[in-house]
């Protein structure tokens, strides 16, 4: 893993499986695309756990925005540190385990879309 991890848990103490999980899939992610300049991982679990809470896994990655055809501007992307943008995704779930799987599944699914119009592929 080359790129700059960050990871926050908030109403737990770290979970080592939930660490392990966001480096391995942070690792298959970079496989993918290396460019990648940061990566914020928010694992949240309910404050209190009744039937129906469900833990809350927010990513933030950071990219260049000049891997993109489409500037920034066009796609309503945001721009931080002068020239990468924002890929932000939220998911939830009972278990922070799946909901941490289904967040970085929706992340793989928008950086292939954002690199799918640099390249021109149709997939």
């Amino acid at each position: 893993m080359n790129c700059p991890l960050e990871l926050e848990f908030h109403n737990t103490r770290p979970i080592g499986a939930i660490e392990t999980r966001v480096r391995q899939e942070l690792a298959e992610l970079e496989k993918f695309y290396d460019h990648i300049a940061r990566c914020r991982v928010d694992v949240e679990l309910p404050h209190h756990r009744r039937k129906g809470s469900l833990s809350e896994v927010r990513i933030e990655l950071r990219v260049p925005a000049e891997d993109a055809a489409i500037a920034p501007a066009i796609r309503g992307a945001v721009l931080v540190d002068g020239n990468k943008e924002c890929i932000q995704v939220t998911a939830h779930h009972k278990d922070p385990a799946l909901a941490t799987h289904e967040a970085f599944t929706t992340l793989r699914r928008r950086v292939e879309d954002f690199t799918r119009v640099r390249t021109g592929s149709n997939g």
